[in-house]
């Protein structure tokens, strides 16, 4: 595969708040704003969109925004499974873009795993590089990618990304968290970022995407539907970190959290009881607020 004739756009910087929710699209239980929670912005999974054919039919015929009932901006998440990376072509994501009418959309997915051989990853890499370079065609703003199976790749990719004008960029970073990669290739990142501070008259800002806790790192974004998942499974966010709602570290210490207004995690758990209806929505927005707090440094 060959590289592209690099072309230079200047995109518009998305402006990440410190922490940007990821919601389920089939579940409109992390639909927060119904909850009368207002925040800035949300990650929309598309692959989630392309398993369900009826969620896409109505996505599609009503835009996102409409669909959703979500006021905010609305950001469009490339990150999947290899099966759609595989499958979907220049003009796929084109046509889906135009019709969903997202604020702003990451360019493609690739994969790129670290044990296998690197001319595959390499492959991928450069795929991710041709992806972007065409997405310099929407008339929206995009979001960039820092991908690689090594640092030299992430490197590479991310420098071509600048070279072509994009500022906003998001690192899938779950799986690298996984491999404890994930410090590393942040703080390389970084240095690419600070190197080409203002080359194109904008500051850098950079977005980890997976990842439910703050890193040493200041400066960065998140975004996860940790939140949600762990409320699925009756867990409690305090401190940075998930737990039980039974563990005695957390079962009567008061929050003072918008939803919680003082009440403890055993009364949410009460209350719910006594009323004959489920907590867990109570509980889905207490880790939303305590996770936005969490990431502002609150």
């Amino acid at each position: 595969m060959q590289v592209p004739s690099i072309k230079n756009e200047r995109k518009v910087k998305v402006d990440f708040p410190k922490f940007v929710p990821e919601i389920d699209t089939q579940d409109e239980k992390s639909w927060f704003w119904n909850e009368g929670i207002k925040l800035p912005a949300i990650f929309v999974p598309l692959w989630q969109l392309l398993v369900n054919e009826n969620v896409l039919s109505n996505a599609t015929s009503k835009g996102l925004h409409d669909y959703l009932g979500f006021d905010g901006k609305i950001l469009l998440s490339t990150v999947m499974q290899d099966e759609f990376i595989d499958k979907l072509k220049r003009q796929d994501y084109f046509q889906l873009i135009t019709d969903l009418r997202p604020d702003a959309t990451m360019v493609p997915d690739n994969y790129t795993y670290t044990d296998v051989p690197l001319y595959q990853s390499w492959t991928q890499t450069i795929r991710l590089v041709t992806f972007a370079n065409d997405f310099l065609d929407l008339q929206l703003p995009v979001i960039g990618l820092v991908k690689g199976a090594d640092t030299h790749q992430i490197r590479w990719a991310l420098q071509k990304q600048i070279e072509m004008g994009y500022v906003s960029f998001v690192m899938p970073a779950r799986e690298l968290l996984e491999q404890r990669l994930l410090e590393g290739f942040v703080s390389r990142t970084l240095d690419v970022l600070g190197e080409n501070r203002n080359v194109n008259g904008l500051d850098w800002q950079l977005l980890l995407y997976g990842v439910a806790y703050r890193i040493r790192h200041e400066g960065v974004s998140y975004s996860n539907l940790s939140w949600f998942i762990e409320a699925k499974h009756e867990h409690y966010f305090k401190n940075g970190r998930f737990y039980e709602m039974g563990d005695p570290e957390i079962r009567y210490e008061e929050c003072h959290c918008e939803i919680c207004k003082g009440r403890m995690p055993q009364e949410l758990f009460d209350t719910g009881f006594e009323c004959g209806t489920s907590y867990i929505r109570t509980l889905t927005t207490h880790n939303l607020l305590a996770l936005t707090n969490s990431f502002a440094g609150k």
